[in-house]
């Protein structure tokens, strides 16, 4: 009996021992998974966010410009005007790598064929284009080549409509605030011709959005002027269109100073006004600085007319600036990024005492780059 007992007691005593043996090599199980997939997540976390950056500089060395073709579009491809808006747009398109820009358009002022060029330009395959148009007669061209996958910037010309929205098609839009310089001629004009008597002469190359924009701003504020000067006895005239062609503005100018013989100031939006208006205060029998005259645009001829004291400011729009930040613009979102909208400038009024961008320096400078470029 004793024997079966210790044989029974000798049998409890290992099933025992094994089933705490099994319990304690389950029990080391559990601690031995959790370390493994802490370390499971860490390592695949931490490669992960630096992984995007090495990816993306491979793309950016990889970016091919001259894959691009890019083209600037206007009509009057010679006028000195729009020689400064190609210099600005081809440098920067140069600076950037597009061998391949061009200017194209037409030589004369058909805007229509400008526009031809365009849908042609499209058509072969361009990828960018500065299309330099002023009123809403280029909206279905705008649409018809940013349709087949030309990215369009138009600077210079504000193209916001009525509810706020941009014209189909339009990528980006930039210019100087015909306002602000409106209002600024004004006030320059206004301090000079303080108590003097006489009438004021306005005039634009054609009715569009710009133009309109600086004479109608110009008027409202010469007039809200007086009390802080004498303008009593002067009187503002219409608007009339001198055009873009010089001798045909010239007469036109000459013909306005005849029939206001008491003219004493003359503001003009055309690139060319400057010099129309002081040759036709030469033929009329002015002297020089006898007619407050203003114009637009730092061409070489205008600022030699400037500094001989034939014209009294010059509003230097910054047609070089907004062609070349086009071409920045264009740059960057055929890279990927994205551009605003709405891009203001900047429009010295520029006087013989002015300093650097409303001095006769740095316009000279530019005026000399676009004899060299176009030679």
């Amino acid at each position: 009996m004793k024997m079966k007992t210790f044989k029974k007691l000798m049998a409890i005593t290992l099933s025992l021992t094994m089933i705490f043996g099994l319990a304690a090599c389950g029990s080391k199980e559990t601690p031995a998974e959790a370390p493994a997939e802490a370390p499971a997540e860490a390592p695949a976390e931490t490669p992960e966010e630096p992984a995007e950056t090495p990816a993306a500089e491979p793309a950016a060395s990889d970016f091919d410009p001259n894959k691009f073709s890019v083209a600037i579009c206007m009509d009057s491809m010679n006028h000195p005007v729009h020689r400064i808006v190609q210099l600005g747009f081809l440098q920067a398109a140069q600076e950037l790598g597009y061998s391949n820009a061009k200017v194209i358009g037409t030589e004369g002022g058909d805007t229509s064929e400008a526009f031809a060029a365009a849908e042609a330009f499209a058509a072969e395959g361009g990828k960018g284009l500065l299309l330099w148009a002023g009123d809403s007669s280029c909206y279905n061209t705008v649409a018809s080549v940013a349709s087949q996958d030309v990215i369009v910037g138009i600077p210079h010309f504000r193209h916001t409509q009525e509810d706020g929205s941009y014209p189909e098609g339009l990528a980006f839009n930039m210019a100087c605030d015909p306002v602000l310089y409106g209002k600024q001629v004004a006030e320059l004009m206004a301090k000079s011709l303080d108590g003097k008597e006489g009438s004021i002469a306005l005039t634009q190359n054609t009715k569009n959005v710009t133009e309109n924009s600086a004479t109608e701003s110009f008027t409202e504020t010469f007039k809200s002027l007086d009390g802080t000067y004498d303008l009593s006895k002067i009187k503002i005239l219409d608007v009339q269109l001198e055009g873009g062609v010089v001798d045909q503005a010239t007469a036109i100018n000459l013909a306005i100073i005849q029939a206001n013989p008491d003219l004493i100031g003359a503001f003009g939006t055309t690139g060319n006004s400057p010099v129309t208006w002081a040759d036709a205060a030469s033929k009329a029998g002015k002297a020089d600085g006898e007619i407050f005259i203003v114009g637009m645009d730092a061409t070489e001829g205008n600022l030699d007319y400037l500094e001989q004291g034939k014209v009294q400011a010059i509003v230097a729009q910054p047609l070089y600036d907004e062609a070349y930040k086009t071409m920045e613009y264009l740059d960057k979102i055929f890279r990927g990024e994205t551009v605003p909208e709405w891009t203001d400038l900047e429009a010295p009024v520029v006087t013989v005492d002015g300093e650097g961008k409303n001095g006769l320096q740095f316009h000279r400078d530019i005026a000399a780059q676009v004899e060299e470029f176009f030679k």
